[in-house]
């Protein structure tokens, strides 16, 4: 029985080239822009399927795959690739956990006596630069667009894991290992982001990489324990400035002057006026000085004066301006 877990969904871009193009100077065409896609859910059983499904999407040039699931099958044709919301266009892709991992690696350099058209002993080399864990394990090991063009070893490493995974959870466990190997791309760890699975398109040569696929056998890679995967807690906050009579001197002129900048603004620049100085009065707020109840009314009052009957227009100016506050506070 197949295993959600053990899926990958599949993009075909109707038109577009999703492979590389390398002309007879080794010059390198990067992928069409492709906007929409249609989308497939591919599933597979264990390493050896996913070897037979990868060289499927080897010969597919209009097609490529990403980590996240799709979020409503009843929406697959001509979508878009999002993870959220983007203005009325609802999400199509989740992130799903994941029971393997594609590891790209970018740039590595091999020893001399390496065959670089050998996927085997590039493969082999960057496996070895890996954590011990992935010692052991089977790997499908893909030759990118630009290995054997570009220098160093350019390949996609797929794995699969003894447990699915986020990710979230991907792109920390990424990020540990890259500090060791600095050639390791973290960006396939995320949901939404393109794996292009097809070989290059070489228009006036032959490719130098005769088998561009390799299975190499092995068992799951073991996948670190929870807590070592888990984010960071966060920093305590730090604790709020004490508070005199400077900086209440400081507010109160600071809320003069917003106020005047505000209702003195010529038509036109009133907005930019009003959302600038809620910003400035907000930076106050998170250092204590003033109370963001106090910031709304000084703001309203002002933007009435000014001539902004729209409530609703500076309701979301203070909603935008408080929410790009950042730090700051009193001189």
């Amino acid at each position: 029985m197949f295993s959600p877990s053990l899926a990958l969904t599949v993009l075909h871009s109707r038109g577009r080239r999703l492979a590389k193009l390398i002309d007879g100077d080794n010059n390198i065409s990067s992928y069409d822009d492709a906007r929409t896609f249609d989308m497939t859910e591919r599933t597979f059983a264990d390493l050896d399927d996913l070897h037979v499904l990868l060289c499927e999407l080897s010969e597919r040039r209009d097609c490529c795959a990403v980590r996240g699931g799709i979020a409503d099958p009843a929406r697959t044709r001509a979508v878009r690739r999002l993870l959220h919301a983007d203005g009325d266009a609802a999400p199509t892709l989740v992130d799903a956990p994941r029971a393997w991992l594609a590891l790209d690696i970018d740039g590595l350099s091999v020893p001399d006596y390496i065959d670089r058209h050998s996927i085997f002993q590039c493969a082999v080399t960057a496996i070895n630069a890996l954590p011990p864990a992935f010692r052991g394990a089977g790997f499908v090991a893909m030759a990118t667009g630009s290995h054997g063009v570009k220098p160093g070893a350019h390949l996609r490493l797929w794995c699969v894991l003894a447990r699915a995974i986020d990710g979230a959870d991907a792109s920390r466990w990424i990020a540990a290992i890259r500090k060791t190997l600095a050639a390791l791309d973290p960006a396939s760890a995320r949901p939404a982001q393109i794996i292009y699975a097809a070989a290059p398109v070489f228009e006036s040569a032959d490719d130098p990489i005769k088998t561009r696929i390799e299975l190499l056998r092995g068992g799951p890679v073991p996948v670190p324990e929870p807590a070592e995967l888990a984010p960071p807690a966060p920093p305590p906050p730090r604790p709020l400035p004490r508070i005199d009579d400077r900086h209440r001197r400081y507010a109160a002129a600071a809320c003069r002057r917003a106020a005047e900048k505000i209702a003195l603004a010529p038509e036109g620049s009133r907005h930019a006026e009003i959302v600038a100085e809620a910003r400035s009065l907000f930076r106050l707020a998170r250092r204590g000085v003033l109370a963001e109840t106090e910031i709304h009314d000084l703001i309203t009052g002002a933007a009435h004066l000014a001539g902004k009957a729209d409530a609703a227009e500076i309701k979301n100016a203070l909603h935008w301006a408080a929410s790009h506050a950042g730090g700051g506070g009193a001189q």
